[in-house]
């Protein structure tokens, strides 16, 4: 988790701008600057912490009067960040020669 674009300390933040829905309410969490700390209702704030993460924005649309759909859409935008494909994460590419550099010496003497 944080954002990988700095490698300065240890990740505090989400890797990327993330949408959890459930029922009517939306929850939207965008990645904020070092320090700034949770910026969200009381309820998902809780979430975020229990997640560890320390600094984010955070966007509500639709009913968050039901806080369970609200906590629930909180949570699935929380487990999208996990699932998040950083480059430090990427494999590594192994580049294989195309059938004309393997080739070559064949294509050379019948030519």
């Amino acid at each position: 988790r944080g954002y990988w674009g700095n490698k300065l300390g240890d990740p505090h933040t989400i890797p990327g701008k993330v949408t959890g829905k459930c029922g009517s309410s939306s929850m939207r969490l965008i990645p904020a600057p070092r320090g700034t700390g949770i910026v969200a209702a009381p309820v998902p704030k809780k979430l975020l912490t229990m997640a560890g993460i320390q600094d984010v924005y955070t966007q509500s649309v639709g009913a968050t009067a039901t806080l369970g759909n609200f906590a629930k859409a909180t949570f699935f935008a929380i487990s999208k960040t996990y699932s998040f494909l950083t480059p430090d994460l990427w494999k590594d590419t192994t580049f294989t020669k195309s059938p004309y550099e393997e080739h070559t010496d064949f294509l050379s003497k019948n030519a």
